[in-house]
């Protein structure tokens, strides 16, 4: 037993000691890159003071705000502990804000191991924000952004901030500077597609007064692809922000949900056709449509690959529903999955290495992940049942449906299924997620 429990703290000691020193000889967190440190694994404490006032117009609330969202951000990332503000020894309005005026002697005091220190001047316009991450073991900076944004976009500051400290960090950007697009009755009995961004702001899109389902977002981030059933059959409909929805094509049939390629340029989509459901490939310029799969099983969920070479899609060819892959023109058709008796809902990783699907597990769906050149599949998931992968545009992280009760909400979860953690709460039952690229990198004004 007092072998165990040594081995056990020889463990925990190694973990600590790498995720603090990595791997250089000067033993900084700076240093760090890649997957060395990651989402679940020892998070790294971490301080951000409140901004200090620097010029223009005091505006203590938009300060305020963008440290709360920052703060929320970073901890969401898993990468993270935000330390207690109220641990803070420094007054954040007398320090200073560089690398010779910032008592690093009094960060490490409180435990931290990283620094996020600005200040913020503003004006009629808005505020401008300057800040920096500092590595307080070795007394070094990283990296820094200079914000400027209207008082209405504060948030989006934050959120482009937090990616950037993730980049510093990690070397990959963060991906908070984003949207999700997901299907919701929280409005009432009908199912609409609403946005959230990640303060919490959500806003219906649709007004269908019917069922939607499987909003996709086009690359451009100007449209949103999504099914509905007002007309009393599944039909697909293009969102685009600022000018309404629109079918996407009159002959279509019936279908049940479509994505674009990364170009935007074609669409594929599941349609049925005499009793039999393949996939299609729809050029949106010419209106022209290619059949790619021709089995009498069920071919649905097409999932592009980053490179807009390959689609992931589900088929009941064997049997039971499976994962595929196929090539654009519909050839070299592979299958993915073989553990498990229902596999569905294939997702593409931005980088290209993954596909995350749907397992169903002694009657219940858990995420996985699985090599997308084939392999072992990952289980992410353990408890409720869990649909509707999406990925982040960085590839750590992904957002799905989770049923814990008596309605589903939106869960996030990283890369290795190290943690999870809920997104969305109230009664609705909430479903469908799909997460954006990047945002365009100036807010609008």
């Amino acid at each position: 037993m007092r072998q165990a429990v040594k081995s056990k703290a020889l463990r925990v000691l190694t973990l600590l000691v790498v995720a603090v020193c990595g791997w250089c000889p000067a033993g900084g967190w700076a240093a760090v890159r890649g997957e060395i440190v990651g989402p679940g694994a020892t998070r790294m404490p971490l301080a951000v003071p409140e901004l200090k006032w620097i010029g223009g117009n005091p505006a203590p609330e938009l300060a305020g705000r963008f440290v709360a969202v920052l703060r929320a951000d970073l901890e969401l990332s898993g990468l993270f502990r935000v330390i207690d503000p109220a641990a803070y020894i420094a007054d954040p309005q007398q320090e200073g804000l560089t690398l010779e005026t910032i008592d690093f002697d009094t960060w490490a005091a409180v435990g931290a191991l990283g620094l996020v220190r600005g200040g913020y001047s503003a004006g009629p316009e808005g505020i401008t924000i300057e800040a920096r991450y500092f590595d307080v073991a070795n007394r070094s900076s990283s990296g820094g952004r200079r914000l400027s944004a209207p008082p209405e976009a504060v948030a989006r500051l934050a959120h482009r901030m937090a990616d950037a400290i993730l980049e510093f960090v990690t070397g990959v950007p963060g991906p908070f500077d984003s949207k999700l697009a997901f299907v919701s009755n929280r409005n009432g009995h009908f199912r609409e597609v609403y946005t959230m961004t990640f303060d919490g702001h959500i806003e219906q899109v649709t007004n269908h007064r019917s069922i939607t389902m499987a909003p996709s977002w086009a690359p451009d981030l100007h449209s949103l692809l999504f099914t509905s059933f007002r007309s009393g059959r599944p039909v697909l409909y293009e969102l685009i922000f600022g000018q309404g929805d629109r079918r996407v094509a009159s002959k279509l049939g019936v279908n049940v949900g479509g994505a674009y390629s990364p170009d935007g340029r074609l669409l594929a989509l599941a349609r049925e056709s005499a009793g039999n459901t393949d996939i299609y490939l729809l050029d949106l310029a010419h209106r022209s449509m290619r059949r790619l799969t021709t089995h009498w099983a069920i071919d649905v969920e097409p999932a592009w690959s980053p490179d807009g070479r390959r689609i992931a899609f589900c088929s009941s060819r064997s049997g039971t529903p499976q994962v595929y892959t196929m090539d654009i023109d519909g050839g070299h058709i592979e299958r993915l999955t073989f553990d498990g008796d229902y596999n569905c809902s294939p997702a593409w990783s931005p980088d290209g290495r993954w596909i995350a699907y749907a397992g169903r597990r002694q009657g219940r769906f858990q995420l996985f992940v699985i090599p997308a050149a084939g392999g072992a599949p990952r289980q992410l998931t353990h408890s409720g049942s869990n649909e509707d992968p999406a990925w982040s545009p960085d590839s750590r992280y992904l957002v799905f449906a989770g049923r814990r009760g008596r309605v589903r909400k939106l869960f996030l979860v990283d890369r290795e299924g190290r943690w999870e953690r809920q997104l969305t709460s109230g009664s609705s039952d909430d479903s469908s997620p799909s997460w954006s690229r990047w945002l365009p990198s100036r807010p609008p004004r």
